[in-house]
């Protein structure tokens, strides 16, 4: 009884309960015994006797079933007792019976919050509409209304043109419990998490959330299994959780009692790595990403560097907000920041960021759309998040939708289908889907995988892996190498040139280059990277020195790898070099020396300046003399000019 009468209290408080006419002849009825049992049940309220009062407004109804005032009060009664389809019954019979509209108003707005939740856009509008001609409006009625008005004429407008949209569940043996959700992927999708409950929510065995995963193998998904005895525990809820792209970081988000006797829990976010296939202990991350205030749904960039999230912390834009924090080169997470691009001043959640480190997805009640949550996307352009777009019906509806993981290739995508009896979630499965073009940025991205092993040994390394966009000048990722089994990956986005920098104490520097500007459609790339140990004699390639033709001015996309060829000196002290400058044999041999020369110059004298001793250093050009390729084609040529390293001593 405890709960009708907290109920009541707020009904009082919102002011739902129209004022009782004190003259039989100020009521909307002529029936004496319909307005008997009106004020009969006025005084069962007063003293506090509500399922008897409910029971003679029904009787008033009954005496006269145009008795509006009491078909009004049922539905304000049963909106705030939660028994909302009795409610809506009770109000949908005051507007058809009530003669002064204004006086019911509320019904109105009721009536068309009713009809957008169901998606009846028309019946929305139009009661919504209706219910803002009124005078006096209650303002934060007002203020919803308007976003009904809003959102039924943009769904209306935008369900004209539907995306293609193909959808199946995902197969056995997933889906096997009562609710999973928030499902993630590694970048080659071959490892999936989830959130689930094992049993039905209320139940007494196996009713907390814990996190699960499955590895597709041979063609199937495997049986889903408990990531992990340190992050799965009996004392709390684990869940709404994130991978890196190469599956080595996870961050979950961890609920735990604060005080047992009101039930109360704080959510906090956890980092744990995996090296080989263990994971470690978990850590709370620090303060400044965690608060005293709720932090959940945490989503990481691919390479595991920059962190989203959402807050209710003060210093956002509404209740639930998408913050951010990013790691610096030490490794030290800084302080959230909130998204005030993104962000709207209604509930912004379930961050997504693609591995691409370019597109955004979240779910936001506060921009136009068909009811509820709605998923939209916010691109990365010119140094600043784009205005969310909605992502168009049907992939957006009028039921919630929330989080969606997108692969890394951009050909499928991954969430969350729940079916609900009244407020409470009965089921939810995991569901794939083709995303449609229209979604799809302007470049997509794919992956390159692979490990990193000791040219000598064989034996696996743990290296760091640095990933440039040398179209940017910018350190797009960097991730190191697994230290029991040496894997890596890192995406790689169409319309850029990449270099891949691989370096590691006591071994040669290594770097790649990846031209990804003019093709048209990435796949994924496998390589395994050897490191060759430092010794006298050892010579490797600098892939991404860049001259203009016939000149020896360094291109300024150079700076990304003369860069990291000065960290390889500071972290290998001991070594001395030549930088030596090769052409191909194109022109005069003569001059093809000097070219080569000055450009091995322009190299040390960039070494020399960003700090390398220059007694450490030496340079020569060998022009044409030593190809390493046949100079008869143009790929030949290419791969003879060429600026390379050759460690001369290893001075102790």
């Amino acid at each position: 009884m405890e709960h009708r009468v907290k109920y009541l209290l707020l009904i009082w408080m919102a002011g739902l309960w129209i004022s009782l006419p004190v003259q039989a002849q100020d009521y909307s009825t002529q029936s004496k015994k319909a307005i008997k049992y009106y004020q009969k049940a006025s005084e069962f309220f007063k003293a506090r006797r509500f399922d008897e009062g409910i029971e003679m407004l029904v009787q008033a109804t009954k005496a006269d079933d145009n008795f509006a005032e009491a078909h009004y009060q049922l539905g304000a009664t049963y909106m705030m007792f939660k028994e909302h389809d009795k409610s809506i019954e009770a109000y949908q019979k005051t507007v058809e019976v009530n003669k002064e509209p204004a006086k019911f108003q509320n019904a109105y707005y009721e009536l068309a919050k009713y009809h957008m939740q169901k998606g009846e856009y028309p019946e929305a509008l139009a009661l919504a509409e209706k219910f803002m001609s009124f005078p006096s409006l209650n303002p934060e009625f007002a203020k919803k209304a308007t976003r009904i008005v809003r959102d039924a004429k943009f769904s209306l407008e935008n369900i004209k043109n539907p995306l293609d949209f193909e959808s199946q569940d995902l197969p056995a043996p997933l889906n096997e419990f009562y609710l999973q959700y928030f499902p993630v992927l590694t970048g080659d999708q071959e490892v999936i998490l989830f959130t689930a409950r094992a049993n039905p929510p209320g139940s007494q065995v196996g009713g907390d959330e814990d996190l699960y995963v499955s590895y597709f193998q041979e063609g199937s998904w495997t049986k889903p299994e408990s990531v992990s005895e340190y992050i799965n525990t009996p004392q709390g809820n684990e869940g709404t959780a994130t991978l890196s792209a190469d599956g080595t970081y996870l961050v979950f988000t961890a609920c735990r009692s604060v005080n047992p006797r009101d039930r109360s829990r704080q959510c906090d976010l956890y980092l744990v790595k995996k090296q080989g296939d263990a994971w470690g202990q978990p850590q709370r991350l620090p303060n400044g990403i965690n608060t005293r205030y709720y932090e959940s749904q945490p989503s990481l960039s691919s390479d595991g560097r920059t962190l989203y999230f959402i807050s209710n912390r003060p210093g956002g834009k509404g209740a639930l907000d998408i913050w951010y924090s990013s790691r610096d080169e030490a490794g030290n997470w800084q302080e959230a920041q909130n998204m005030e691009e993104v962000n709207s001043t209604q509930n912004d959640v379930c961050p997504f960021i693609h591995p691409n480190g370019r597109s955004l997805f979240f779910a936001s009640e506060g921009y136009p759309g068909f009811g509820g949550y709605d998923l939209y996307k916010s691109e990365w352009y010119k140094g600043t998040w784009e205005a969310p777009k909605n992502l168009g019906y049907p992939m957006n509806n009028y039921e919630d939708q929330e989080l969606l993981f997108i692969s890394a290739d951009w050909e499928k995508g991954y969430y969350t289908e729940s079916t609900r009896e009244g407020n409470n979630y009965t089921k939810s499965v995991l569901k794939e889907v083709i995303i449609p073009d229209a979604i799809k940025p302007k470049n997509i991205s794919n992956y390159v995988k692979g490990y990193v092993y000791d040219a000598k040994t064989n034996n696996k390394l743990n290296a760091q892996i640095d990933l440039f966009d040398l179209s940017e000048d910018l350190k797009q990722a960097s991730v190191t190498s697994d230290a029991v089994n040496g894997n890596y990956l890192l995406v790689l986005n169409q319309g850029s040139e990449y270099a891949l920098e691989v370096h590691k104490k006591g071994y040669a520097f290594k770097s790649l280059t990846f031209n990804y500007e003019e093709e048209r459609n990435p796949e994924p790339v496998v390589i395994n990277i050897a490191l060759e140990p430092i010794a006298k004699g050892t010579v490797f390639r600098l892939n991404n020195i860049f001259f203009d033709y016939n000149s020896f001015d360094l291109q300024d996309k150079s700076k990304a790898e003369l860069d990291e060829l000065v960290q390889f000196m500071s972290e290998n002290p001991e070594v001395q070099g030549e930088i030596s400058g090769h052409t191909d044999n194109t022109g005069s041999a003569e001059n093809n020396k000097v070219l080569s020369s000055n450009r091995a110059k322009s190299v040390y004298d960039y070494l020399v300046k960003a700090g390398v001793e220059a007694s450490r250093l030496r340079f020569e050009g060998y022009g044409s003399s030593r190809p390493s390729a046949s100079n008869d084609t143009e790929e030949g040529r290419a791969q003879n000019r060429r600026i390379e390293f050759k460690i001369l001593e290893l001075k102790q």
